[in-house]
């Protein structure tokens, strides 16, 4: 089987990364890293050029396509040389894809937040695909469960809220000092092999390092902070291009006052934080063109925003 990805860029994305290369021969695999600002047209050129037909399989992971990229892959669906496709997303602003029968939205199961890498692995496991992995070879993908696990309690932020669990923050940091491909190597490695899933004590050093190198930011951007009126809401606005999660979180709860934290990356996008529970961020995401979660939504900013940008800085 020939197999694409379409997949997001974060550790959620990077879970579905390692599932697939564990679950397929890596020759046969091709993964294409999307965000919100492109995804929708690599997705449409994939299906209505010609290159979809060299695919068995489809799988978009981590992330969803609008309504008129849906509507093109529904309509190629009965077509010859048509690839199987299968969309599994968790993101609440995604939910209308459901009524596609190769669409699969669940933002929650059995009580609990899921994610892009929890919902490919039960599918993957369903459908018979990681049986014959190194990972299933040691104690039945103990260590592999491990790592999705870590994927899900970092990207439903439980890994603070409930389980009081550092490790999954760690990992996340861990990817972003190595890199995805040096960090999905890592992975790889831990998974397929009988490993204890844990951290080096290299790993160790360099995440010491990292956090004092977060805890430096969230201190500076905590002094550029600027309360302004979103939609009703009192919000605080800061301008950040990294560390969005622990910066959104951390803001929100030095400042109980404010309804959420913006933080505002003018080459990418705004990310959106809350820690309360009555403020509904894809709601105020989807009023920018974007989506996500109740408590951690997102929305991009274009070309022609960037333009406007430059444009008021330079008038």
């Amino acid at each position: 089987m020939i197999i694409k990805l379409f997949d997001h860029i974060d550790y959620d994305a990077i879970g579905c990364a390692v599932l697939a290369k564990q679950a397929f021969p890596e020759s046969q695999i091709d993964i294409e890293y999307c965000d919100y600002d492109n995804i929708n047209e690599k997705v449409e050129n994939f299906y209505i050029g010609s290159e979809k037909n060299n695919y068995d399989m489809v799988f978009i992971t981590d992330i969803s396509v609008n309504e008129e990229v849906a509507t093109i892959i529904e309509y190629y669906k009965d077509k010859i040389y048509y690839p199987e496709t299968i969309l599994l997303d968790h993101h609440k602003t995604a939910e209308f894809l459901n009524k596609y029968d190769w669409c699969n939205v669940v933002e929650n199961i059995n009580g609990e937040k899921t994610c892009g890498t929890s919902l490919f692995y039960y599918y993957l496991m369903e459908k018979g695909f990681l049986q014959n992995s190194r990972a299933w070879k040691w104690d039945r993908c103990s260590n592999l469960y491990q790592f999705v696990e870590s994927v899900r309690k970092y990207d439903t932020y439980l890994w603070k809220t409930l389980y009081n669990e550092i490790e999954p923050k760690m990992w996340n940091d861990l990817l972003y000092i190595m890199g995805r491909d040096n960090f999905i190597e890592k992975i790889m490695d831990l998974v397929g092999f009988q490993h204890e899933f844990d951290f080096t004590e290299q790993d160790f050093k360099l995440l010491e390092y990292k956090q004092r190198e977060i805890d430096h930011y969230i201190d500076a951007k905590n002094k550029d902070i600027i309360v302004k009126e979103i939609q009703g809401y009192k919000a605080g606005v800061v301008f950040a291009e990294k560390y969005v999660s622990e910066l959104g979180n951390k803001l929100s709860e030095l400042y109980p006052e404010l309804d959420f934290i913006a933080m505002i990356n003018p080459s990418h996008s705004v990310s959106y934080r809350t820690v309360k529970i009555d403020v509904d961020l894809s709601a105020v995401a989807k009023v920018y063109f974007g989506g996500g979660h109740t408590q951690a939504s997102g929305s991009p900013i274009d070309e022609n925003m960037r333009n406007k940008i430059i444009d008021l800085v330079f008038s």
